[in-house]
């Protein structure tokens, strides 16, 4: 390292408040400054001497060093903290040798940023909104000094908003008492006024922090106490409806997807994608079946997004995540004192969100039965009764419900309703699995590297013939999303250049193809059934029992994962 990164630069970097590491050309790190130290959090003699990508995967810190060019000004994620990163080659008598990374913590100057930018979007609405009133409004510091004052006061008084802020009440507005509001801190409602050879009628309140009075709002009307009242009393519902609705905006949640996000060139999911843009303006509920991992949720996004209501909520409801004591409160919302530990003034439900947009049900097959016959009143009757209320609300609303679980047999079972299954399907949208489309499994692996080299910073350009046997072989019990969690650990092991079966996960690369030669039973189910339990026990291995983790390296719900677990008595390892 002396010969490469001088003496004098290093204790620079010592005393540097910003984080900053050294590597040469190879991405060995060969220097890491205390305070980098302190942000990445490991000691210094963790990281050196190690590679630059297994401390920050997706790092282009190596392509700097390539092509001679700088990258400055670069917001990157690491762990749960957000830097900004400047990247430069390290030269040494004009050639370079290396390259320097200089980087700082903006994680709370990102939150913070994010808040004012809200608060002053707020502002904005807010004083839009007094523009637009009739009455006339003018608002006060502690001091008299005026901070606001609308274009209807301005008019009245024959003066302008410029000239109006920043100068004392008693200067703008003559027999004023609102600098005595300020001193007293009591509200003079319905009083007469005279401005000139006018009378009119104002109100003045004092504006508080806690017990402190730290301003006065003044409102005017030109003509009578009655416009006034009711000119009051409109403001007042205006202001608690858009308090209201603010905060519902704030739960809902867009789509976050649409058609042009699904890839497919098999013709099993054309036809798939196809009948979902039929029926996306439809009114109709829409059942998606599909097992676990094949983009039931992208479908359900995708239909909302090409529909009349995708201005309106996209509201999802994981029925399998909701533990059943909450389901119902989840569903139908609560009026304040239903129960015990209820919200004050009540909370809304997910299906009253869904107002006027969709409601996608994800694991509808999971839904306790006396949630089933709930959920089948609102779609009959179209209205929805919260808990401890005693008055109906009319909703307009979408259902898309989606499921792997065989309806027709939890029917049979009678875990699931078949009237409300009657309901549901009167479109069925059958989202094949990954296995089922041959080779689109490699045009599908194909576009999915060419995203993750975007979002990872790394130029994997394929597969190896023994990557591409092995991808036909699996089976593919997590579908697409194991497939992506697959290629995402790949794609950072390889870096560059091909895949090979080294970079996949161990269960892949034992990986061997079943023949009827080697005894292996024709019976497709029970081979399967033996093949997903080798898998699942292998991934609870590598995850030393984490179930949490297991799912995640099988592309699987954790509920899903437990039904598995359940189904094939396999104990904890």
């Amino acid at each position: 390292m002396e010969t490469i990164v001088s003496t004098q630069l290093i204790e620079f970097l010592e005393s540097f408040p910003n984080g900053a590491t050294i590597v040469d050309l190879e991405g060995k790190i060969l220097h890491v400054n205390p305070s980098g130290c302190q942000i990445l959090g490991f000691k210094l003699s963790e990281v050196v001497g190690h590679s630059i990508t297994s401390i920050a995967p997706g790092t282009d810190i190596l392509q700097v060093i390539r092509e001679g060019k700088a990258s400055v000004r670069r917001e990157v994620r690491f762990g749960d903290k957000l830097l900004l990163v400047d990247r430069t080659p390290y030269t040494v008598d004009g050639q370079i040798v290396g390259g320097l990374s200089i980087f700082q913590d903006i994680t709370d100057i990102d939150q913070v940023t994010k808040k004012l930018s809200e608060q002053e979007k707020e502002l904005r609405y807010f004083k839009e909104l007094v523009d637009q009133l009739y009455d006339g409004i003018i608002m006060c510091n502690k001091e008299g000094y005026i901070t606001m004052i609308n274009q209807t006061y301005c008019d009245f008084l024959g003066t302008t908003i410029e000239d109006s802020i920043g100068r004392h009440v008693t200067e703008v507005l003559e027999n004023t008492r609102m600098h005595v509001v300020l001193e007293t801190g009591k509200a003079e409602l319905g009083q007469l006024m005279r401005v000139g050879d006018r009378e009119i009628i104002v109100s003045r309140m004092p504006l508080r922090e806690g017990d402190e009075v730290v301003g006065v709002l003044g409102k005017v009307v030109f003509n009578d106490l009655r416009e006034l009242r009711n000119l009051v009393e409109k403001y007042n519902i205006m202001e608690r409806k858009l308090d209201f609705y603010r905060q519902e905006l704030k739960r809902m949640v867009s789509a976050k997807y649409s058609f042009s996000h699904i890839f497919a060139d098999h013709p099993m999911m054309l036809d798939a994608i196809q009948l979902a843009k039929r029926v996306a303006n439809t009114k109709s509920s829409i059942l998606i079946l599909g097992e676990s991992g094949t983009g039931k949720e992208l479908f359900a996004h995708s239909i909302h997004e090409s529909s009349a209501r995708s201005e309106n909520a996209f509201v999802r409801v994981n029925c399998a995540a909701i533990p059943k004591d909450l389901m119902e409160a989840e569903l139908f919302g609560y009026e304040e004192g239903a129960f015990t530990g209820a919200r004050k003034g009540g909370k809304p439900g997910k299906i009253e969100l869904a107002h006027g947009g969709t409601l996608f049900l994800d694991e509808i097959g999971d839904m306790p039965l006396d949630m089933q016959v709930k959920l089948l009143r609102v779609l009959q009757e179209r209205e929805v009764e919260r808990i401890g209320s005693t008055r109906p609300l009319s909703v307009d609303i979408r259902v898309i419900a989606a499921t792997h679980r065989p309806l027709e047999e939890l029917i049979k079972q009678g875990k699931f309703r078949e009237d409300l299954f009657y309901r549901l399907h009167v479109f069925t949208i059958n989202i094949p699995p990954l296995r089922k489309l041959e080779r689109s499994i490699l045009t599908l692996a194909a576009h999915l590297i060419k995203q993750l080299n975007r979002d990872l910073y790394t130029n994997v350009d394929g597969m190896s013939r023994k990557v591409e046997e092995i991808f036909m072989s699996h089976h593919w019990p997590g579908n697409v999303r194991e497939l992506h969690n697959v290629l995402e650990r790949a794609v950072q092991l390889a870096e560059r250049g091909q895949l090979e079966d080294e970079h996949l996960p161990v269960y892949l690369q034992d990986k061997r193809m079943i023949s009827v030669e080697e005894g292996i039973s024709l019976d497709l189910e029970a081979e399967l059934a033996k093949t997903e339990k080798r898998i699942i026990q292998e991934a609870v291995k590598q995850c030393n029992g984490n179930k949490v983790q297991a799912a995640q390296l099988l592309g699987i719900h954790r509920a899903s994962l437990y039904r598995k677990l359940e189904k094939f008595q396999i104990a904890d390892i």
